[in-house]
């Protein structure tokens, strides 16, 4: 590869050959001509990779008939990129705007957000404040039902505590499991879930706040607010103890969006032990903030 945009050494690479293997060397190999055929189709100025990329690539450019400033997010895993694509313009106005989308090339162009400053680094809002943004986001998405589309159920997701077996106690698999099965038994009220929203997922957009990187699931309501519990893994606030972190958190979701204090103690614990679970599969090791509050939940 050429690679005048993904370094062998950077995260990025690394994730994308760990998690796909072949398929995921065999698109790096073609990335620089991939990139240069996205440029072409949408007249894009040259793609500037953004900071701090995990699995997908995402990059910065202007549009050249117009000087339109947009954002592409692109990578090996069509499927998952199409679901990302429905779901996003399926919350269009709460989340970031699809400009175009090609499948063929699981590549989306999006409208950039402006500052574009993630919650996580909105310094100078509170804890509380910031619960207090994230909770009325939660009640802008579950106010909109399910779409079709082949989006997963959360029910789904219990498999991927299999991975745990021998490595963490089998009474906190089991209750992970147990909640994950009496709080999908009812799906009278399930929506189509972001999955994934936390801190770094929410971005500022004006006078506004919009989410990027959905999961895309279906599932309890409340299920939305779990993942956030445990974020932001590299700023985690430090200055109370994690339980009390915690319960300020869910006290101020309960007062804002009247989620049950119990139902979102059960899927903070589930959550967590599934993001558990996906960190053990890809390090063997049991560390980070999601692991810690599995602990701190786990009676």
């Amino acid at each position: 590869m050429g690679g005048f945009l993904i370094s062998r050494d950077s995260n990025l690479y690394k994730n994308i050959v760990t998690t796909w293997k072949a398929p995921g060397e065999a698109w790096l190999s073609q990335f620089d001509s991939h990139i240069l055929k996205i440029q072409q189709l949408w007249n894009l100025e040259p793609i500037k990779p953004i900071d701090n990329l995990s699995f997908h690539f995402v990059g910065a450019s202007k549009r050249k008939s117009d000087g339109l400033e947009v954002v592409v997010k692109t990578g090996c895993d069509i499927e998952s990129l199409d679901r990302e694509r429905q779901w996003l313009r399926h919350f269009n106005g709460v989340a970031a705007q699809v400009i175009e989308s090609d499948k063929a090339l699981g590549a989306t162009l999006l409208e950039r957000l402006v500052p574009g400053t993630t919650l996580k680094h909105s310094k100078h809002l509170s804890d509380d404040e910031q619960t207090v943004i994230i909770a009325n986001l939660i009640r802008e998405l579950n106010s909109r039902t399910v779409t079709s589309g082949a989006f997963k159920h959360i029910a789904d997701l219990a498999k991927d505590l299999d991975v745990l077996k021998g490595a963490v106690d089998d009474r906190m698999i089991d209750k992970a499991r147990r909640i994950i099965a009496e709080l999908t038994l009812d799906r009278s009220q399930d929506r189509l879930l972001h999955g994934d929203l936390h801190h770094d997922n929410i971005l500022q957009h004006k006078y506004s706040w919009k989410v990027i990187d959905p999961h895309g699931y279906v599932g309890d309501p409340t299920f939305e607010m779990a993942v956030m519990m445990y974020n932001p893994l590299d700023a985690y606030p430090v200055h109370r103890p994690l339980r009390k972190t915690l319960e300020r958190r869910m006290a101020i979701l309960n007062e804002q969006i009247n989620f049950d204090l119990q139902r979102m103690k059960a899927w903070t614990f589930a959550a967590a032990m599934i993001s558990t679970a996906w960190d053990y599969g890809d390090t063997k090791k049991l560390l980070g903030i999601p692991f810690l509050i599995a602990q701190e939940l786990r009676s």
